[in-house]
C-alpha cells in the first residue's frame, strides 16, 4: 500500500542496505555457481571449479545464518577485504593469458561507495590496486601453471562471462545507490523541518527583523499555519494506512509483530509510523497495538460463552502469547482486571430480557 506524498513512500537507508546485501548475496551465489560450471566444463579446471562452488555454498549459507542480526559496516568491510583476494588467487593463473578477471575488482570502490562513504572509495581503491599489482608482479617472477589454455574460443567465454557478471553486478549497485541516496535526501530534509518551527524563525528574526514589515509576518504565519495542517493531514492519511493493516487486516492478533514489519509492508518508516500513531492519541506503536487486541478480546467475550470457550483461546486469538502479560495490559487499558470484566458482562447478559 502507498502513501500519496513522497515524504511516506520511503523505507529507511539501513532497510534498503540491507535488502541490497540480500540481493547481492542471491546474485553473487549464482554468479559463481555459473563460473564453476565454466570452469569444470569450458576450461576443464576441476580444482577451480570446485573452489568456486566452495565459496559460494559458503557465501549463502553463511549469510542465511547470519541474516536475521549483523552490522552491516562490519559485513561489508569484511567481504571486501576477503572478496579481493580470492579474486587476486584467480587472476595469478589467468594473468598470462587475459588481465580481464581484473574485472571481479572493479565493483569493490562502488560497493564502497554505496556502503561506508567516500573516504572508503579511495582505500578500497588502493587496496585493489595493489592487488592488481601484486597479481602482476608475481606473475614476472613465478610460473602458475594450474591450467593450460590453448584454445582462444575458450578465454572469450570466461572474460565474456566475468564482463556479463560484472556487469549485473554494477547495475545492482547503482539500482541501490539511487534509492538510498533520495531517501537520504528525504530524511535530512524530513528533520529539517522537524526543528524549522522553532530555529528557523529564531534565525530570520535574527537577521532581519528590522527589514520585515507587518504585512511579511502575517504571510509567514499563514505559511506555516498551512505548512502544519498540511503535515497533519498527510500524517492523518498515514495513520489510515496503518488501520487498515494493524486493524482491518488484524495483523495485531500477531504476537511478534513489529513497527519493522508495519514500516516495510507501507514503504514508509518507523519515525514517521509512530508519529501519526502520537498523533492519534496512543503513546507509542505498542501502546496501539496492545488497544486493538483488547477491544478485541473485549469483543469476543461480548460475543461468546465464556463458560463453554476458554479465556486462554480469546486472549491468544487476539494476539497475547500469555496470560500475565494479558492481564497487565488489560489492567493498564481498561482499569479492571478480567475476571472483574467478565463478571461484568455476566451481570449485565443476566439483567438483559431475553428474547421471547
Amino acid at each position: 500500500m502507498m502513501v500519496a506524498d513522497n515524504e511516506f513512500v520511503n523505507t529507511s537507508v539501513e532497510a534498503l542496505k540491507r535488502k541490497l546485501i540480500s540481493q547481492y548475496v542471491n546474485l553473487m551465489s549464482g554468479i559463481l555457481l555459473g563460473y564453476a560450471l565454466v570452469f569444470y566444463f569450458v576450461i576443464k579446471d576441476t580444482f577451480f571449479a570446485a573452489c568456486m562452488l566452495a565459496y559460494s555454498v559458503l557465501m549463502f549459507y553463511t549469510f542465511m545464518i547470519i541474516r536475521k542480526s549483523y552490522n552491516i559496516k562490519v559485513l561489508v568491510h569484511l567481504y571486501m577485504t576477503y572478496a579481493p583476494l580470492f579474486a587476486g588467487f584467480v587472476m595469478l593463473d589467468f594473468w598470462k593469458y587475459s588481465a580481464a578477471t581484473a574485472m571481479w575488482l572493479l565493483p569493490v570502490p562502488l560497493g564502497a561507495h554505496v556502503f561506508l562513504g567516500k573516504k572508503y572509495i579511495y582505500i578500497y581503491s588502493l587496496y585493489i590496486f595493489l592487488i592488481i599489482v601484486a597479481v602482476s608482479v608475481l606473475n614476472k617472477f613465478f610460473t602458475f601453471d594450474y591450467f593450460s589454455l590453448d584454445d582462444v574460443k575458450v578465454m572469450v567465454v570466461s572474460d565474456t562471462f566475468v564482463g556479463l557478471s560484472n556487469l549485473a553486478v554494477f547495475m545492482l549497485l547503482l539500482y541501490y545507490n539511487e534509492k538510498i541516496r533520495k531517501v537520504e535526501i528525504e530524511e535530512n530534509i524530513f528533520n529539517k523541518l522537524k526543528f524549522s518551527g522553532t530555529n528557523s524563525r529564531s534565525q530570520m528574526n535574527d537577521s532581519s527583523i528590522n527589514a520585515k514589515t507587518d504585512a511579511a509576518e502575517t504571510v509567514e504565519k499563514d505559511k506555516e499555519v498551512f505548512s502544519e495542517q498540511e503535515n497533519t493531514e498527510k500524517y492523518a492519511a498515514l495513520f489510515e494506512e496503518v488501520k487498515d493493516i494493524v486493524e482491518n487486516k488484524a495483523y495485531f492478533t500477531d504476537v511478534d509483530f513489529t513497527i519493522s514489519q508495519l514500516s516495510n509492508m507501507l514503504k514508509s518508516n518507523n519515525l514517521y509510523i509512530s508519529k501519526s500513531i502520537r498523533l492519534n492519541g496512543f503513546s507509542n506503536f505498542n501502546h496501539y497495538l496492545n488497544t486493538c487486541r483488547i477491544e478485541n478480546v473485549k469483543k469476543l467475550l461480548y460475543e461468546n460463552d465464556i463458560s463453554r470457550v476458554t479465556l486462554m483461546y480469546i486472549y491468544t486469538e487476539s494476539g497475547f502469547s500469555n496470560q500475565s502479560t494479558f492481564n497487565r495490559v488489560f489492567k493498564q487499558i481498561e482499569g479492571i482486571t478480567p475476571s472483574e470484566f467478565i463478571a461484568t458482562i455476566k451481570t449485565d447478559k443476566d439483567s438483559s430480557p431475553t428474547d421471547m
